[in-house]
């Protein structure tokens, strides 16, 4: 189609806004069938927010976890609360095997699996290699450079741009030597991330504290997608429920720690246990911005370190500066000399956990295992005891634009915005007001493969044969 109130720089069959898991997948699928793909990715590099993930992916009938789809749907329906788009949550376990196959395809080698909250089965896929989400950025992206991707860095998209019959057909972008328009002949994928470092689309959206979230994600991740097409009147799903915590977060440094999940309790400034501390991380930071100051300290001895330093994901995550004495008591005295903490009352709440460990009960909290239902509870008894002091942040916002099945962007009434496909954290509606460990990298790759194939072969025509009718059994 001819458009000549614009002008177009650069032409391409699909052009893939963002260059984290869902925009690499969605540019490597394009150009396998066989057409032109530009990648604009707003920062100098590639990666985003999936880079300084964890890299473990919720995936069901793999080899390494041959559970199957109806059980992760089961458990997937719990962690979003009974409260999602469950049809995305049908689609996500429809292609997760499918998804596995072809991540290994391209380099990404499994080497296990992890069981978290609302796990029945281990479903969290670890990637080897240089470990976490680096390393699944690190081979999609050798994957689409083989393929003839053409990768634009430093270039940020600015509006969506549409055809002269309200077709969208492009895209304009700032870059180093100014705006350009990306003719996109086919169609436009939306993978830009979320909004997590935008400020004022926070205080927007976002309920009463939501500003003292503290972001754990890339630089990129200012909302620019969402707003372009919230601009051509794209509907949004769970966008306010969506702008809430998800990780604990070291505000020295801007790490996190899941020490918790080997051993460790969660006190709050006044000295007391206010969660359990095997729930997943995001229910444990909604905790702890209830708290006085948002603090959320994690308080273990040598031997929890110990085996927390021999998990793979600590690696990943790093270590936050941690303060360690001989004694509880000790290590009280310096978390209420420097934070104000009542050290007394944090040596008696870790004696009393001690004791709930020993006779097999916690009648404050209910905690009965390590993570999720898996793992045998340990007593803080061997010093040094060491403590990390911790805050609320977030790894990413569940809510953005409303999609359907085929990852085409609708609008109010339900209809699909043509030649405009979404994928990752600018959706919503997959996770719903929940969230499970490992399934928001995991909805990237699912997500971002079939926006990419949908939009390379957008002329298709979805019919009802191809929506799936897999559903949970009735309670």
């Amino acid at each position: 189609m001819n458009t000549p109130a614009i002008e177009w720089h650069v032409h391409a069959d699909v052009v893939v806004l963002g260059g984290g898991a869902a925009g690499l997948f969605a540019a490597i699928e394009a150009a396998e069938m066989d057409v032109d793909v530009v990648l604009l990715e707003s920062q100098p590099a590639i990666g985003g927010s999936s880079r300084l993930s964890g890299g473990y992916v919720v995936l069901c009938e793999t080899e390494l976890q041959p559970g199957p789809r109806r059980e992760l749907l089961e458990d997937l329906d719990e962690a979003h609360h009974h409260d999602s788009n469950f049809e995305l949550s049908r689609v996500y376990v429809d292609n997760a095997a499918e998804t596995y196959v072809r991540l290994t395809e391209l380099g990404v080698e499994f080497v296990g699996t992890m069981q978290f909250a609302h796990m029945s089965r281990p479903w969290a896929h670890e990637p080897g290699g240089i470990g976490g989400g680096a390393e699944i950025v690190h081979r999609l992206e050798r994957a689409a450079q083989r393929r003839g991707v053409r990768t634009v860095l430093a270039t940020r998209a600015v509006q969506l741009l549409k055809d002269d019959e309200g077709r969208i057909a492009g895209v304009a972008a700032d870059g180093p030597e100014g705006r350009a328009n990306y003719r996109a002949a086919r169609a436009v994928v939306l993978a830009s991330g979320g909004f997590t470092r935008n400020p004022e689309m926070i205080r927007k959206y976002g309920r009463p504290g939501a500003e003292k979230i503290l972001p754990i994600t890339g630089k990129g991740s200012l909302g620019d997608g969402l707003k372009m097409g919230m601009e051509l009147a794209a509907a949004t799903s769970y966008l306010e429920i969506g702008v809430a915590p998800s990780s604990p977060m070291d505000p020295e440094v801007g790490g996190s720690s899941l020490v918790n999940y080997k051993g460790a309790v969660l006190i709050n400034k006044e000295g007391r246990r206010f969660c359990r501390e095997s729930d997943v991380y995001v229910d444990l930071s909604w905790a702890g911005l209830r708290q006085s100051e948002e603090l959320m300290i994690q308080v273990y001895d040598s031997c929890i370190r110990r085996d927390y330093l021999d998990w793979r994901l600590s690696a990943l995550l790093g270590l936050c500066p941690e303060l360690s004495a001989p004694t509880l008591e000790a290590l009280g005295a310096l978390l209420q000399e420097r934070w104000g903490v009542d050290g007394a009352a944090l040596a008696a709440t870790v004696c009393t956990y001690n004791g709930y460990v020993a006779a097999g009960l916690d009648p404050d909290q209910g905690r009965s295992h390590l993570v999720g239902t898996a793992g045998e509870l340990v007593k803080i008894g061997s010093g040094p005891f060491f403590a990390v002091v911790l805050r609320p942040g977030t790894t990413h916002f569940n809510g953005g634009l409303r999609v359907n099945r085929n990852m085409q962007v609708l609008d109010a009434r339900g209809n699909a915005l043509a030649g405009l496909y979404a994928a990752g954290e600018v959706t919503g509606g997959f996770h719903g007001s929940g969230y499970m460990s490992g399934s928001f990298l995991g909805s990237a790759l699912i997500f971002g493969r079939i926006a990419g194939k949908n939009a390379a072969d957008e002329r298709r025509s979805w019919t009802d044969d191809e929506k799936g009718s897999l559903e949970l059994p009735p309670a």
